[in-house]
């Protein structure tokens, strides 16, 4: 009758050594996750910032007229007044760069940072009468100061 006592002991021991060590691991692995992840707030930032010109008609009406594209907002052909919609918009952390393409064409934004980028685009429609989509870019980065 000794010896089962003792067999259930050591499986117990068994059992609460390997409870042990996989708290130990689950608390070592969530402390080596790196902080929360703000990609989805900045997503959502960025989307609110686009949706201000899609939904303007005014704004909307000025990236569909233009003709001369790609143009972004280091050119002198960038629409101004979707610029200031955009910093209007901005909610101080990002630092972004718009450009406006057609939608057939490749739009890259060139970057020199070596920091998380975060780009989103949104594709804009003047109304049933034209028909001449564009697609609008927003690449941000986070201030860093």
């Amino acid at each position: 009758m000794m010896k089962n006592k003792r067999g259930w002991i050591k499986v117990v021991e068994a059992f609460l050594a390997v409870l042990i060590i996989g708290v130990i691991i689950l608390i070592v692995a969530d402390q080596n996750s790196g902080g929360e992840d703000v990609s989805q707030g900045i997503y959502q930032d960025e989307l609110a910032m686009l949706r201000a010109v899609q939904l303007n008609d005014s704004l909307r009406e000025d990236v569909v007229e233009l003709s001369s594209l790609p143009v972004s907002t280091d050119d002198s052909g960038f629409p101004s007044a979707v610029e200031a919609k955009l910093n209007e918009r901005n909610p101080g952390y990002l630092d972004c760069k718009a450009k406006i393409c057609a939608m057939s064409a490749e739009c890259v934004i060139p970057n020199e940072n070596d920091e998380d980028i975060y780009v989103s685009q949104i594709t804009i429609f003047s109304d049933l009468q034209k028909y001449d989509p564009k697609k609008l870019i927003l690449s941000c980065v986070i201030n860093a100061g």
